[in-house]
């Protein structure tokens, strides 16, 4: 009888770590936020999930918190959608621009209670730098931080091709006093 209790509490414990693994895998993932260029909606060391599901039902859109796996970069990222394909994006005065239309971005970092300006990635001559306005091609994604003065993002190495996104971000779990929704 012993034996066979402990074959049986093996058996779940197997049971476990394969569901746990096989979520991880293709349902929910956990990543650690490691910089600032998301601040103040992400901090370093906040601890995120993200549902790698939603965007097999329908694509990112404008608003999005999303974790791609860039190839441009050579690492993981998460930024948030800015400009979805097709449409052309400007700067004017600090603010983001969609197709002529200013874009309403209370999630930008704020510094005395006004919006960091987003200014273009200069130097580079890239036309996705943001100097002049872009057209982001089909398929692809603008990706920027919220934190636009250290954010690393599609200003610096171009918009993101669909197939890099892994999944939005959904909730913050760590540490317990920023638990939140996102």
């Amino acid at each position: 009888m012993r034996g066979r209790t402990i074959a049986e509490y093996l058996l779940v414990a197997l049971c476990a770590v394969v569901a746990a693994l096989l979520i991880q895998a293709f349902l929910i993932k956990p990543y650690r936020i490691p910089s600032e260029s998301m601040a103040a909606t992400l901090v370093p060391r906040d601890r995120v999930l993200v549902n790698r599901v939603v965007y097999r039902l329908h694509a990112p859109g404008r608003g999005d918190i999303v974790v791609i796996d860039s190839a441009a970069v050579g690492r993981i990222l998460i930024k948030r959608v800015v400009a979805l394909p097709g449409e052309t994006i400007s700067l004017s005065g600090g603010s983001v621009y969609i197709d002529g239309r200013r874009l309403d971005e209370p999630y930008v970092q704020r510094v005395n209670g006004r919006a960091e300006p987003t200014e273009p990635f200069r130097g580079t001559g890239q036309p996705w730098s943001l100097e002049r306005p872009y057209k982001v091609p089909a398929g692809h994604y603008f990706l920027m931080g919220d934190n636009r003065v250290v954010s690393d993002d599609s200003r610096d190495w171009g918009p993101a091709p669909r197939r890099e996104v892994i999944g939005e971000a959904f909730l913050t779990y760590w540490p317990l006093s920023r638990l939140h929704g996102l």
